[in-house]
C-alpha cells in the first residue's frame, strides 16, 4: 500500500507540472510519468524513488512531446496567458531605379533585339528580353541608355 501511495503522489506531482504544456506534451509527459513510476515500483524502489522516477519520466515525456511537435512543425505556444505572435519581418524594399528620362535613348536597328548605343563608339548592343523604356548598359562604355520603342 505504501508503494501505491507513493506512485499516486508521484503521478499527481508529475501531472501538476504539466499544466502549462500543450496537449501533445501533456500526453507524452503523463505517459512518461506512468512509465517512470511503475518502473521504479516494479524494481522495488521505496516511495522516494517512485516519486522521483515519476517526475523524471514526466519531464522526459513532456520534453519528447515538445521535440516531436517541433519536428512535425506543429509547435504551439503553451497555455500560459496571452500569447503575442512575433511581428512579421517586412520584405526588403528594392533600391529606386533612376528615371529613364535622365538617360539618352538608343537607336533602333532593323534587327529585333539589337540597338545602336547612343554613346561613342556607337556599338550595336543586344537588348533581347528587355522592353522599350527600360534601362540598359553599353558593355563597352558601361554607360546607361534607354531602350527605344
Amino acid at each position: 500500500m505504501k508503494t501505491y501511495n507513493a506512485l499516486a503522489a508521484g503521478l499527481t506531482a508529475g501531472a501538476l507540472t504539466l499544466v502549462s504544456c500543450t496537449p501533445t506534451q501533456q500526453k507524452y509527459g503523463a505517459g512518461g510519468a506512468v512509465v517512470g513510476g511503475v518502473g521504479a515500483a516494479i524494481l522495488g524502489g521505496d516511495s522516494t524513488d517512485v516519486g522521483r522516477a515519476a517526475a523524471i519520466g514526466g519531464a522526459g515525456g513532456a520534453a519528447y512531446g515538445a521535440y516531436k511537435e517541433n519536428q512535425d512543425g506543429q509547435a504551439t505556444p503553451p497555455n500560459i496567458g496571452s500569447y503575442i505572435a512575433p511581428a512579421p519581418v517586412p520584405a526588403p524594399v528594392p533600391a529606386p531605379v533612376p528615371a529613364p528620362k535622365n538617360y539618352p535613348a538608343a537607336h533602333p536597328t532593323e534587327t529585333p533585339g539589337i540597338v545602336i548605343s547612343p554613346h561613342k563608339p556607337y556599338n550595336k548592343v543586344s537588348v533581347k528580353g528587355l522592353k522599350p523604356g527600360q534601362l540598359a548598359t553599353d558593355p563597352t562604355t558601361n554607360k546607361i541608355f534607354v531602350i527605344p520603342n
